[in-house]
């Protein structure tokens, strides 16, 4: 017997698939998200508190977490590399 935590087949097959639904969860909860941000102008979102600058920051970023969705789904090809965290990073605290 091995060290550590074993493995079993049924674990590999739990965490497989519990990733496979967060990221399919989490592309749902993206589209959402984008649908919500297009009905909001800067005005609107300038009264929650936000500037200008994290507006167009805000809704860059689910522009590109949108674009990797529709990728993801099928709806479009990406013509050239592209780093997609490039503004969702900002959203995370990360600079």
């Amino acid at each position: 017997m091995g060290l550590g935590y074993p493995v079993t087949q049924n674990d590999v097959n739990s965490n497989a698939g519990a990733m496979a639904l967060t990221l399919r969860n989490n592309f749902d909860a993206i589209r959402h998200m984008k649908l919500w941000l297009d009905t909001r102008t800067e005005q609107d979102l300038t009264a929650l508190g936000y500037t200008a600058g994290e507006v167009a920051q805000l809704k860059a970023a689910f522009a590109d977490m949108d674009q990797l969705r529709i990728i993801w789904e099928g709806g479009a090809t990406l013509p050239t590399a592209k780093d997609f965290r490039a503004f969702a990073k900002l959203l995370t605290g990360a600079s």
